[in-house]
């Protein structure tokens, strides 16, 4: 009889173990299961995961990013779908990696800086050319190369002519007959003078009566010879073209301006330019003249100005530098954007605007229309709006996440994939 009892106590306890048992394991179940439910359907969103790089990616649990390898992140409940089907969703991460950086769209009131390259040039109206004043040949040449400094009034070259030794004869002989056939003397005298003799010249042949074979040419300024067109034995005719010469001492400064950079370009702004040769020294002009013509091949046109070459230091075909600040500056009305924010495709200019008010970072592709550039800017004459932000750096890293998840792009602009597979209808649904 005890050993009954002893067994059935021992039954019971047992049984009761297996129910407390059970009944933990029960309990801890029910417990992890609220609490992923809770995970799950708090606010009704589940938890998805992204990847930094590649936000297109959405997937229902961590791991690896297919695309690229990377470890995958969470995404903010509520917002992994933008309110905007055409905006492109980034990760702080991703908008990081991708040194994306913006800015908020102003105008601008700063007066326009150009940036131009040209060379400088002689001055042509320094140009001169020396010629001969009768024909004859070359006996003597005092002037050997090109490049020569030379002088007003000094010796160039020494010219025998035969056709000046005759018409002083024709002179002397006048003379005695001078009193009987005056016009015959004037005629002989003016025939001397056109071949540019001076007064002096034919007064000297009169007093002395001695026929001279040799006459010398002379300068008629100083400057530099650019071009040496006799030889020594050389024979010439009358006006022959024996040197070409101009004054260094002015030179222009030639700048080529790109026509859309015409309207402010004034005459009279100052120039600051520095020239190949001498890099550290920057030298002042003003604007003289702006040519009236387009060059057709550059589409730019040619602006000079004078500028004083005293000490000779300074040589012609000189690449220069230059910098004008135009006294006309944009409009407060004008909108103002960095170039590094436009992207071009064809005809069509184009900038990313983020998305205001979003959670989650997001941007959307908006086309413009552009003014004037403004050095390293562009004016906006249409598809933006002051206040406005937009991506300054980084715009070709967001537009290729635009591409990679079907949403509109510098490439695909009218409408993205996902619209264009909805719109289309299929051949189930046509009839």
């Amino acid at each position: 009889m005890k050993k009954l009892f002893a067994s059935k106590i021992g039954l019971i306890s047992i049984t009761l173990l297996i129910g407390l048992i059970l009944g933990w394991m029960f309990h801890s179940l029910s417990s992890s299961s609220a609490e992923s439910h809770d995970h799950e359907s708090s606010e009704g969103v589940p938890t998805l995961w992204t990847c930094s790089m590649d936000p297109q990616v959405k997937l229902n649990a961590p791991g690896d990013c297919p695309i690229c390898g990377m470890d995958l992140i969470p995404v903010a409940q509520g917002t992994e779908e933008s309110s905007n089907l055409q905006s492109i969703q980034m990760t702080e991460e991703a908008i990081a990696m991708a040194a994306v950086q913006t800015q908020v769209v102003g105008g601008s009131t700063s007066g326009k800086e150009l940036l131009l390259t040209g060379k400088l040039q002689a001055d042509e109206r320094e140009n001169a050319s020396i010629t001969a004043k009768f024909p004859g040949r070359i006996e003597k040449l005092f002037v050997t190369f090109t490049g020569e400094q030379i002088k007003a009034g000094q010796k160039l070259a020494t010219i025998y002519s035969p056709e000046l030794i005759a018409a002083q004869k024709e002179l002397l002989e006048a003379i005695k007959t001078k009193a009987t056939y005056p016009q015959l003397y004037q005629a002989s005298k003016e025939k001397l003078a056109s071949w540019r003799l001076t007064a002096t010249q034919i007064a000297e042949i009169e007093r002395s009566g001695v026929v001279k074979d040799k006459w010398d040419i002379l300068a008629d300024q100083s400057g530099v010879v650019l071009q040496k067109n006799v030889a020594l034995g050389d024979y010439v005719g009358t006006g022959s073209v024996l040197f070409t010469v101009t004054d260094l001492s002015k030179l222009w400064l030639r700048l080529d301006v790109y026509e859309t950079d015409l309207p402010f370009v004034s005459l009279g702004d100052n120039i600051q330019f520095t020239v190949a040769g001498r890099p550290s020294q920057t030298l002042q002009a003003r604007v003289s003249f702006i040519d009236p013509l387009i060059d057709p091949n550059t589409r730019a046109a040619s602006l000079r100005a004078e500028i004083s070459n005293g000490g000779m230091v300074l040589k012609p075909e000189m690449f220069v530098t230059a910098k004008i600040s135009a006294e006309k500056s944009t409009a407060t009305t004008d909108l103002v954007v960095p170039r590094t924010a436009i992207l071009w495709t064809g005809k069509r200019s184009v900038v990313y605007v983020k998305v205001p008010n979003a959670e989650v970072p997001s941007f959307e592709m908006r086309e413009v229309t552009l003014g004037n550039r403004l050095g390293e800017n562009y004016q906006i004459t249409a598809g933006l709006e002051a206040g406005e932000e937009i991506v300054s750096q980084g715009a070709f890293a967001v537009d290729a996440s635009a591409q990679l998840s079907g949403k509109k792009s510098m490439m695909s602009p009218s409408e993205s994939q996902g619209e264009k597979s909805k719109a289309k209808p299929s051949s189930s649904h046509a009839h």
